[in-house]
């Protein structure tokens, strides 16, 4: 399992774009679900990183403050 959201995110984008492709292909139940459920992992990872980001931000402030 990827550990870093940045490269969960990228990862799970890839494997939506796979999908998307194999979607608007085939127009199946299977296929629009695959799609959807790699959007849902995009959000999700999104979050996380977005997260990621303010914390690090906000610490690095935390830090300068003090000086």
């Amino acid at each position: 399992m990827i550990e870093d959201p940045h490269d969960a995110l990228v990862q799970a984008y890839l494997s939506y774009f796979k999908a998307n492709e194999n979607f608007e292909a085939r127009n199946s139940h299977r296929t629009h679900a695959e799609s959807r459920k790699w959007l849902r992992e995009i959000r999700k990872y999104a979050k996380l990183r977005s997260d990621e980001i303010h914390q690090r931000h906000k610490a690095k402030k935390e830090a300068n403050k003090g000086n």
